[in-house]
């Protein structure tokens, strides 16, 4: 099955990494539409909440993996969970540190183990 997927993430952590590594060894067949470190968008259009550029990647995916780290309390990595949330995409956190962010407990988003059985099973639910 292919999915797309977007990553919201902040480059001075490593949990995009760890997601990505994560997703390339379940069986799905990944698309991945998240703002990568090597093609950044040219300029972030300040007056949005959530770029419209990446409002259109947000859409383009079928599930928004992210962290569950508590830097996810703030900034546009909140910004892009809470969009995705309210455009109904499904959002899971992946559980990468023993702290949650109090906004994803609060958001209602589900957290799940860092294997890949749990995130298939996750991703296998909501689709």
């Amino acid at each position: 099955m292919k999915i797309n997927v977007f990553i919201p993430h902040r480059w001075n952590n490593n949990d995009y990494t760890d997601i990505s590594a994560l997703l390339d060894r379940t069986k799905f067949c990944i698309r991945d539409y998240s703002v990568p470190n090597s093609s950044p968008f040219d300029s972030v259009d300040r007056r949005y909440n959530v770029d419209p550029q990446i409002q259109k990647q947000i859409k383009y995916s079928s599930v928004v993996i992210c962290s569950n780290r508590s830097s996810n309390n703030t900034g546009m990595s909140l910004d892009e969970i809470k969009f995705a949330k309210s455009i109904g995409k499904p959002v899971v956190a992946v559980k990468i540190t023993d702290s949650t962010s109090s906004h994803i407990i609060s958001l209602g988003i589900p957290v799940v183990s860092k294997r890949k059985d749990a995130l298939e099973l996750w991703i296998s639910y909501n689709l």
